[in-house]
């Protein structure tokens, strides 16, 4: 089993979760090279469809991983609000070689030790691909499941819906700083989201990295309480700015295995009181992590 696709999937299952997929780092070692010419584009993907051979499409079974983990929150925040304090999130993700670059899925729950917040529960799948020699491509979807009715990215109230759904495509440097611009669309809250960051990783000592990255986005949402409209008809429109950057050092004590801890600030302009007097959330979080993770 290859060390950097393990290292890159953990970082996605540790780093990801509350970021619905937009990791922004890129496809794994086994996905296909692309070609070392610029702006040629690497065919592999097609090639391989049309090729028909059930091996060149799922690669060496070797290469497919699987992933448990845990984490552990301080606060619980999603595109830039807190949508749960004190909060627990077991996931499982796979990975593995998937038409010449990197198929991968996750399914977790968020739990919250005080019952007035939203339970959840996510999954997400996506294909990443070397697309050109420096321009890695992610393109998937997800979908969220709510034990109370939630607004926005899982707000509880009396408006709202239990479930919702995106789709994403973006597109990454494989380079210094590893830049990703990133578009999401939410099918229930009809939102439009564009997401831009940079993340960098450096080895500290044997057993040790540091992991960073840095956030904006701004949304966009047509139907933010889903279904739920005002008293005169219509639909709950919206639209905000927000920062995430954070902070994360790991510890691998032995093979498969990694610790993390970190610390994270993420903030917004929507305001903490919005339509009907209704309780938006504060406009700046800082929250901690310990996560948890094992390769197989």
């Amino acid at each position: 089993m290859l060390i950097k696709p393990l290292s890159a999937s953990i970082l996605y299952v540790t780093a990801a979760t509350a970021l619905m997929a937009q990791d922004g780092q890129p496809a794994n070692d086994y996905a296909s090279a692309a070609p070392s010419e610029p702006l040629k584009v690497n065919t592999e993907a097609w090639d391989s469809f049309i090729s028909f051979n059930g091996e060149r499409i799922m690669g060496d079974p070797a290469d497919h991983q699987y992933v448990p983990s845990v984490t552990y929150y301080t606060s619980y925040a999603s595109v830039g609000k807190r949508i749960a304090r004190d909060t627990i999130v077991p996931s499982f993700s796979t990975s593995g070689p998937l038409f010449g670059g990197d198929g991968y899925g996750t399914f977790s729950g968020v739990l919250p030790f005080d019952s007035q917040y939203a339970k959840q529960f996510n999954g997400v799948g996506g294909w990443k691909y070397h697309l050109m020699e420096n321009i890695d491509i992610d393109v998937g979807g997800g979908f969220g499941l709510y034990d109370k009715n939630s607004f926005g990215e899982g707000q509880p109230n009396g408006f709202g819906s239990w479930y919702r759904s995106k789709l994403y495509l973006g597109f990454i440097g494989d380079f210094m700083l590893q830049p990703a611009a990133y578009f999401v669309y939410d099918t229930q809250l009809e939102q439009v989201q564009g997401v831009f960051g940079v993340s960098e990783k450096w080895n500290l000592a044997e057993n040790w990295d540091l992991f960073a990255e840095a956030r904006a986005g701004y949304l966009n949402a047509n139907s933010y309480f889903g279904d739920s409209g005002p008293p005169a008809g219509g639909k709950w429109q919206n639209g905000y700015a927000y920062v995430l950057t954070s902070l994360e050092i790991n510890w691998t004590p032995f093979k498969n295995a990694k610790v993390g801890l970190g610390v994270s600030y993420t903030a917004n302009n929507d305001g903490t009181t919005g339509f009907a007097n209704i309780d938006m959330g504060p406009e700046d979080t800082v929250y901690g992590k310990f996560s948890l993770s094992y390769a197989f």
